[in-house]
């Protein structure tokens, strides 16, 4: 398992595990149900279609397509 922490532009502090699935912790806010679509998405190298409060979603998402094996290449 891959960990990866870093602070979003947005200014909350990120933490994601990558395995055979994405996982996104960290200080920022969301709902439970927008967080699950958030690594669902993630999981299936997509664009999140909701957003996390105090992350940049493009930037997280540049950092899943650069880090998460199963995505690497395709997106």
């Amino acid at each position: 398992m891959r960990k990866i922490v870093y602070r979003s532009k947005a200014g909350k502090t990120v933490v994601l595990y990558l395995d055979h699935e994405v996982r996104v912790t960290g200080d920022f806010f969301a709902e439970e149900e927008d967080l699950i679509k958030v690594e669902e998405e993630l999981s299936q190298c997509k664009k999140p279609s909701r957003e996390i409060l105090g992350v940049d979603m493009e930037e997280l998402f540049r950092l899943i397509k650069e880090n998460f094996e199963h995505c690497i290449g395709k997106v």
